[in-house]
């Protein structure tokens, strides 16, 4: 997932916001951003992806990426949250990655979001969403 954030700063974002629990993740995100000169335009977090869409981001994100473990329920669970606590603007996209398009799609399908494409990459999907207008 940090790769995707790193190179949209370095394609022109104005900011990337990563995150992962993990102290060894954050070690290497660190040092890739180093690598690539993104530090200015780069948050990092070691914390979960429950504390950091509470406690941390408090402004309106126009694309996020998830990519959680494959066989967990994070992406339902962050898209919840990322509706619950208002994150999206107007024409905002959420792109979710799994290898379980079917089980994600079936969570996702009571939630306030349109899914706007799905396209296959090898074994993982990406699942385009955004809010219901």
């Amino acid at each position: 997932m940090e790769l995707v954030g790193i190179e949209a700063v370095s394609r022109g974002a104005k900011k990337a916001i990563l995150c992962d629990k993990s102290q060894e993740a954050v070690a290497i995100i660190q040092k890739n951003i180093e690598k690539t000169h993104t530090k200015t335009e780069t948050e990092v977090y070691q914390t979960t992806f429950e504390d950091l869409l509470k406690n941390k981001i408090k402004e309106k994100i126009n694309i996020i990426y998830i990519d959680p473990p494959y066989k967990s329920d994070f992406a339902y669970e962050a898209v919840k949250l990322i509706l619950n606590y208002n994150l999206l603007s107007e024409n905002s996209i959420i792109i979710i990655e799994t290898d379980q398009e079917k089980r994600v799609m079936e969570q996702l399908k009571d939630l306030r979001i349109e899914i706007i494409k799905q396209k296959k990459y090898g074994r993982a999907y990406l699942i385009f969403l955004t809010k219901k207008k």
